[in-house]
């Protein structure tokens, strides 16, 4: 068996795994998904805002519209009042003109708390969209840090896979087969190497006896890591 083959694409293929792994965790990510997560907050409340401001005015039109129906109302009866002789009558009639100015008054003091609302609303609109523009700079900016950083490593995990080929080249297919058997059943490292009296897949010591055992497998042949079962070469 190709040992030194073998044992040269396994460290190919970590280098890749290890690229692979810096890839996912970039602290570039990172800074990109919460410069993201900031600008849909932000957007969320500008939307919020916007809301409130459509509610306001809606409300204000309303106001507005009652407003105006009561003063109809009251012009009405303060017409009716002229005309009328009987002391019941015009005591009624004055006690409807003096509900619709109460009625009035509380439209007003609404409209004003309303209006005071949608003022507010505004402001915090008009703040929120002055500060987007910031938000869009530094979320373009973390995204072109992070493609700066893929796209290295994306160009070194390229020379790596333009080696491969030569690599596998150098084996047979019966060893192929073994090795992509092995790196599918151990997750992607099949092929160790005895570092001392640890084998460097699992990390865990050999007992004496299991040192010996493995020392003592032919030397064109991989031993077996008793814990883990991998392809350990001394």
């Amino acid at each position: 068996m190709n040992l030194a083959g073998l044992l040269a694409l396994q460290d190919l293929d970590t280098r890749l795994q290890q690229l692979g792994n810096r890839r996912s965790r970039l602290p570039e990510r990172a800074v990109l998904s919460s410069v993201t997560a900031a600008l849909a907050r932000h957007d969320a409340a500008a939307a919020a805002c916007a809301m409130r401001v459509a509610t306001a005015e809606a409300e204000v039109e309303r106001i507005e519209q009652a407003a105006a129906a009561l003063t109809t109302k009251r012009t009405r009866l303060e017409a009716q009042l002229k005309t009328v002789i009987a002391p019941r009558e015009a005591e009624a009639l004055m006690n409807q003109i003096a509900t619709i100015n109460q009625q009035r008054d509380e439209l007003d003091e609404h409209e004003l708390t309303t209006m005071e609302a949608e003022t507010d609303a505004e402001s915090e609109a008009a703040a929120l969209a002055a500060a987007r523009p910031a938000l869009l700079a530094a979320r373009d900016e973390a995204a072109a840090a992070l493609a700066a950083s893929e796209q290295e490593i994306d160009g070194e995990a390229g020379e790596l896979n333009a080696e491969r080929p030569s690599l596998l080249a150098a084996l047979t297919a019966d060893e192929v087969a073994w090795y992509d058997r092995m790196f599918a059943h151990h997750e992607g490292q099949g092929v160790v190497r005895l570092q001392g009296h640890r084998c460097s897949g699992c990390h865990l010591d050999l007992t004496a006896g299991e040192l010996d055992a493995v020392k003592a497998a032919p030397a064109d042949e991989f031993a077996e890591c008793p814990q883990c079962s991998r392809a350990l070469a001394r």
